[in-house]
């Protein structure tokens, strides 16, 4: 399961004006200052003509002491809609315990759950109101009233009263009217809170699961497990195996098993004045929400365009192989010019003014159009080709769950013909009927593994059939001012390797170019190769404040596209951890400031509610919210930015692939066996070798790993002297770059190969 620390974050608001700037209205969680009024306001709650009863006296005087505002307004609806003056009392009673920023958070929930009739149109707005409220004099607050919110809203129960519960057993239920729940034993409180932890919609709380465990007795411990299956009709053992993983996964086990460790207590250092300079606090979310705030977004429609289908290419067949002949851009290419083509004949035929002119201009239409279709069927027998067909990542799935299963039952054959009958009849035949029948239920598997094969195979074929080679695609543009910087990007962009029209691609108006690049590179002092080597990369990925959100990369940033990846922790992350690691300064002030976060798992970030996403969840809301995507082109155009781009460029990918280390076995002049230890520089020293590992080093992120592997295969295969790679390096070489040529994509080994990189040994000069 996908693991998240909160809810996802809401989607960028689409603009309805053009060229608006985008400002964001005041917050709904905003609170008047606390301040007490009398019984007779107008806000307090309606009463029946007549004596009063004592609860509904006191009730109203627990409602007149609170703040006007969206608290009270709530609390007076669902009175209205039917809570008793005893709930009401104690709703009151548990509002009035509120730190204010407990207040302005439930005020903002209160709001979103229908305060007024503007913020939800929801006929189960009222119940999801009421229930907030109980749960809030139950003992919620903070991040787990927010939680319960998020949770009933993706629920809404429609009437039903909300009859599940969804807080800790420590809580009580809060369907109905209000009561003091008995105390919970430390059993069910750690069931319950596991429970909550792993609920499947929200993802898995790891730091709620180590504390439910950790400090359990061994009673304890299985009873929380009964418990828990009791709960949830799952094992603990299994749901902790489906939920975890990596450290997370064995510290829990251990947890549960009695074998945690308690962890050591760090030693106490004095502060340094070193330390207290570099230290950088982080935003607050408060903070973040207000920098986003201050973010300018103005947008244009720029209408409907025809574009090359390129999404359900790439959602068909996902992947980039470098070794496919033709590759996935020479085949789109074509269909994507026709369809341009086809776009200017459409636009010669509405400018036609007369008829014989229009008529030759339909005419011309006509032939584009076909054009479109020819080009589209190439690309369908193209993607039904067997190579092409198996990425797909569905086919992929069932094909390996077939070879499961046809293992499976090889290894059940073998070990049948090996095992002993029993020497008595009856207990041989038993044996025997034992056999067959696990040997029919594996038969079983296979058959329909294969049959899923087959049916997931024939879908993807019939999908390909009913491929449309041109589709319709709303393009909008938007121009966004970070920092004071102003950068323009647009959506609907057509690659080859697009995978949502939604995603957006550009950069900043000023203060980058491809001259900026080459300047940036002259200044920073790295060898006239590395420059050189560099400048032909960025003429491949693109300038320093270039992104992209469009393809499998999530979020493509810089003159060498690091990529977040497809888990959020990709070559763009290894990025941002290196500079908040040696410039924080720089880091908060590009990326902490808005919430944009690093860790060793990769990209965090922190919403200005407080919600924290982690990896691919993380990767996505930055991808599809254009300030956030703006916030790096922004990034890209500050020159100490753009500096820091070159060095760990220089030293990330050109020195860390060169000092990749290879133990290279062989025999020395006396025929002795031995291992020297190499580095990959010793042997790759033409400046073509080094522009294209450091080119795959950048682009795929395994460039050292390709040439690595290439030189151990030269060296067992020749049975070389490692002592002698004076002599036997510029052989090796030419099987490395090879090696590195055939993990590339040819568009590339052809730009830098025009580029007149020299392959001669030892022209690289470092």
């Amino acid at each position: 399961m996908v693991k998240i620390s909160g809810s996802p974050g809401p989607k960028p608001t689409s603009v309805a004006s053009v060229d608006t700037p985008v400002t964001k209205a005041p917050s709904a969680a905003t609170v008047a200052t606390p301040r007490r009024t009398s019984s007779a306001s107008s806000m307090a709650a309606p009463v029946a003509a007549g004596a009063k009863a004592p609860a509904q006296r006191k009730m109203e005087q627990q409602l007149s002491a609170l703040p006007d505002g969206p608290m009270r307004q709530a609390l007076q609806k669902a009175l209205s809609s039917g809570m008793s003056p005893d709930d009401a009392g104690a709703v009151a009673t548990a509002l009035g315990r509120l730190s204010p920023t407990q207040q302005k958070d439930l005020a903002a929930l209160l709001s979103k759950a229908g305060v007024s009739t503007k913020a939800s149109p929801r006929t189960d707005a009222d119940a999801e109101r009421t229930f907030l409220l109980k749960a809030v004099a139950g003992g919620a607050s903070g991040a787990t009233l927010k939680r319960l919110a998020d949770q009933i809203r993706g629920r809404p129960p429609s009437n039903q009263g909300f009859s599940f519960n969804p807080m800790s057993a420590s809580t009580g239920t809060l369907a109905g009217p209000l009561k003091r729940a008995a105390p919970a034993s430390a059993v069910d409180t750690a069931a319950a809170a596991l429970k909550a932890a792993m609920d499947d919609i929200w993802g898995t709380d790891e730091d709620a699961v180590f504390k439910a465990l950790e400090g359990l007795d061994a009673s304890q411990r299985k009873q929380v497990a009964q418990k828990y299956e009791k709960l949830t009709g799952t094992s603990l053992q299994d749901a902790l195996n489906l939920e975890l993983e990596g450290a997370d996964l064995k510290r829990a086990l251990e947890a549960l098993e009695g074998q945690a460790k308690a962890a050591p207590t760090a030693p106490v250092k004095a502060a340094t004045k070193t330390a207290a300079a570099t230290a950088v606090p982080a935003a607050t979310a408060s903070d973040i929400q207000k920098n986003l705030d201050a973010i300018v977004v103005k947008t244009k429609d720029e209408g409907t365009i025809q574009r090359g289908n390129a999404v359900e290419l790439n959602d068909i067949i996902p992947r980039n192989v470098a070794k496919w002949e033709p590759p996935k851009a020479h085949v789109y290419n074509p269909l994507k010019k026709a369809v341009e083509a086809r776009n200017k004949a459409q636009a010669a035929v509405n400018a036609a003014t007369t008829e014989p002119a229009k008529k030759a201009a339909q005419e011309k239409l006509k032939a584009a159009d076909q054009a479109v279709q020819a080009q589209g069927e190439k690309l369908k027998a193209w993607m039904k080709e067997e190579k092409h067909l198996k990425t797909n990542p569905s086919l992929r799935s069932a094909m390996a769950e077939a070879k499961l299963a046809e293992r499976a039952l090889s290894k059940l054959e073998k070990q049948q013909k090996k095992a002993k009958v029993p020497k008595d009849p009856v207990e041989a035949e038993k044996f025997k009927q034992t056999q067959k029948t696990a040997l029919d239920a594996a038969k079983t598997k296979v058959t329909d593994a294969q049959a899923k094969v087959k049916t997931v195979k024939d879908g993807l074929i019939a999908r390909i059939d009913n491929y449309s080679p041109m589709v319709d695609v709303r393009q909008t543009r938007s121009d966004v001012t970070v920092n004071g910087v102003t950068v323009r990007m647009r959506d609907g962009r057509e690659t080859p390797y697009t995978n949502s029209w939604n995603a957006v691609d550009g950069g900043a108006l000023t203060g980058d170019s491809e001259e900026q690049v080459t300047s940036q590179l002259e200044k920073s002092g790295i060898s006239e190769d590395r420059q050189k080597i560099l400048g032909s990369i960025s003429g491949l990925e693109g300038t320093f404040s270039k992104v992209n959100t469009w393809d499998i990369g999530r979020v493509s940033w810089g003159f060498a596209q690091w990529t977040l990846g497809a888990d959020g922790n990709g070559t763009l992350a290894e990025f941002m951890r290196d500079l908040k690691k040696t410039n924080p300064e720089q880091y908060e002030k590009h990326f902490g400031k808005f919430g944009i976060g690093i860790d060793g798992k990769g990209v965090v970030l922190t919403r200005p509610d407080g919600t924290v996403l982690k990896g691919v969840e993380a990767a996505e809301a930055i991808r599809t919210d254009v300030k956030l995507a703006a916030v790096f082109m922004a990034a890209g155009a500050d020159s100490d930015m753009q500096a820091a781009q070159v060095t760990y460029a220089s030293e990330g990918k050109i020195t860390a692939a060169r000092n990749t280390t290879v133990s290279v076995p062989g025999k020395d002049a006396e025929g002795k066996a031995t291992t020297v230890k190499l580095r990959l520089k010793d042997v790759v020293t033409s400046e073509y070798g080094n522009a294209i590992m450091a080119d795959l080093a950048i682009n795929a992120g395994s460039g050292a790993r390709v040439a690595k592997a290439a030189l151990e295969k030269y060296v067992k295969d020749k049975g070389v002297d490692p002592a002698k790679v004076k002599e036997w390096g510029p052989d090796a070489e030419k099987a490395v770059i090879a090696a590195l040529e055939g993990a590339s994509r040819s568009e590339r080994v052809k730009h830098h190969t025009k580029a007149g990189f020299s392959k001669a040994t030892g022209s690289f000069g470092d």
